[in-house]
């Protein structure tokens, strides 16, 4: 049984969450709150697995009750805003939301979009709970995997690489950002992703990652030219794919075509790309997401020679996608989060600086 604590100053909408969790065996809803500071209350009383959370609420808002939250336990929280400002957005995430989505009007859905809602619900509760241990354990320390050596970093790369490629869907903005940021200020080739994103939000993911991680972000444009150093992000409503000019030069293709896995961006979609245009001059990773997506793309480019990385179950946040790929043999390293920076710089032939290095 997955215990929920609703946070929604609206008392109508706790009503109807309150109901269509009740109808579903799978959830106890253990506290409603009308604010921040009663949520971080019940959250003592209740150690709950899961909290949906209001953003704008009299007294203390969503952002600051997650954070007071996580400062002593680690409940899956999801965000449910009216607001259109990605930035709001990335600010739950940094907090410690797990996820951040337009707040749906359950009084209109049908009866099979419920569904599809409270299945969303319970994989991320249940898999984060994996995670976590359990709602009132705080997760192990970043320093813990950062102290793992890693053997294969102390040999010299055997191939050159052109590209890196990394895919990502639930939890992705934060292992996006954390990867980001750890990569050797000189990294020496062109980067995209694609990542799972509402379209109200993916306008401003590129500056928000530009922002917090000192890297060259941006939008994919079609028909550019990949750049040394420089970060693609696929729009959403677009497949983010790449290709080669007449001069061997590499460029992004966004692609029209219909959807893959229900999903357009999908990793599925850039992945095949990279191995039928660079075989094994390419690396790419595949980090924490709900679905399939990305494991087969990844497998083709472990069969066409590329270096393939998933992130293991220890930090994702949703061992989803990361799992799938596993599951198939796609890749040459499952590894935690932040063991992956450590493995690009390598392969990748960047130097890391002082600046670069982790205390």
């Amino acid at each position: 049984m997955i215990k929920v604590l609703v946070v929604d100053d609206s008392a109508i909408v706790r009503a109807i969450l309150g109901q269509v969790l009740g109808d579903d065996k799978r959830f106890e809803v253990c506290g409603f709150a009308e604010n921040g500071e009663i949520a971080v209350e019940l959250n003592e009383e209740h150690s709950p697995d899961l909290i949906i959370m209001d953003l704008n609420m009299p007294k203390m808002d969503g952002i600051e009750a997650t954070r007071r939250i996580m400062e002593t336990s680690s409940p899956a929280i999801i965000i449910y805003t009216t607001e259109d400002k990605a930035r709001v957005s990335f600010e739950c995430l940094e907090a410690g939301a797990v996820l951040v989505q337009q707040k749906p009007n359950l009084a209109t859905l049908s009866r099979s979009r419920i569904e599809v809602f409270c299945e969303q619900l319970a994989v991320i509760a249940l898999e984060h709970a994996k995670q976590t241990g359990f709602s009132t354990k705080k997760p192990r320390p970043e320093k813990i995997f950062r102290e793992v050596i890693i053997e294969d970093v102390n040999t010299p790369p055997s191939q050159k690489f052109s590209l890196l490629a990394i895919g990502a869907s639930t939890g992705g903005p934060i292992a996006i950002q954390t990867v980001l940021s750890r990569l050797a200020k000189n990294f020496p080739l062109p980067i995209i992703i694609t990542q799972h994103i509402d379209s109200i939000f993916d306008c401003q993911f590129a500056s928000w990652l530009s922002d917090s991680t000192g890297k060259n972000v941006k939008l994919a444009e079609n028909s550019e030219i990949l750049k040394a150093g420089t970060v693609y992000i696929a729009p959403a409503g677009r497949h983010l794919c790449i290709t080669k000019n007449a001069s061997g030069e590499l460029k992004a293709l966004l692609d029209d075509s219909e959807p893959l896995h229900y999903l357009k961006p999908a990793v599925d979609k850039m992945f095949f790309s990279c191995a039928q245009t660079l075989q094994k001059k390419c690396i790419a990773v595949l980090l924490t997401g709900m679905g399939t997506d990305g494991a087969e793309g990844l497998k083709a480019i472990k069969d066409a020679g590329g270096y393939t990385v998933t992130e293991s179950s220890e930090t994702c946040v949703i061992y989803g996608m990361p799992k799938a790929a596993n599951d198939l043999n796609a890749q040459v390293k499952c590894c935690s989060l932040y063991e992956i920076p450590v493995i690009l710089n390598h392969y990748s032939g960047a130097m890391l600086s002082s600046e670069g290095d982790e205390d």
